[in-house]
């Protein structure tokens, strides 16, 4: 059995890296084929241009720290905002691009993370409904929505920035558990 990451796979993580480091704009596809070992044209081939690999790249992010956050929340199963922040905040020690990608993203305006985004934030909206008997009305919603969407970006940066305050900080084990603990409660 082949254990190689396919043209496609090694296109998303390398495109991962280029993507987070220098954003859509700054990003070169050459700089993406390079770094995947491929042949330029690969990227119109697999994916029909810069825009829409960036798209799957941006989905595959989102999948990943919600696939990390559902394995972070045990047996429930499903989304919480403390799950989410526990394991983003591990990709973040674990040296993933994926939080830095959608931080990026969501700071230029964000339109191609949040159309990533949209699937987790339904999850998160419906555990959030589960959780707190949160109606179905439609304003209600929305404003629901709009909280968790607004919870998107700092998330995302309090777990990026989480690893260097303890650094600056000083922070032992037990200070992080203690005041993680009561952050969240």
């Amino acid at each position: 059995m082949n254990n190689q990451p396919t043209t496609r796979q090694r296109l998303i993580a390398a495109g991962s890296t280029v993507f987070a480091d220098n954003g859509f704009q700054g990003a070169a596809v050459r700089d993406i084929c390079n770094l995947a070992r491929v042949n330029p044209g690969a990227i119109s081939y697999h994916f029909g241009g810069k825009r829409q690999l960036y798209r799957a790249v941006l989905r595959s992010a989102v999948d990943h720290l919600a696939t990390a956050a559902r394995e972070a929340s045990g047996q429930r199963g499903r989304l919480g905002l403390r799950d989410g922040f526990v394991a983003v905040e591990r990709e973040v020690r674990a040296g993933s691009s994926a939080p830095r990608l959608l931080l990026r993203d969501l700071a230029n305006g964000g339109q191609m993370a949040l159309e990533a985004l949209s699937p987790v934030l339904r999850e998160l909206r419906g555990a959030f409904a589960d959780a707190h008997g949160a109606s179905e009305d439609p304003t209600l919603q929305r404003q629901l929505k709009a909280i968790l969407i607004g919870f998107a970006a700092p998330l995302l940066l309090s777990a990026t920035a989480w690893p260097i305050l303890e650094q600056t900080l000083d922070v032992d084990e037990e200070d992080r558990t203690a005041m993680f603990n009561k952050a969240w409660m």
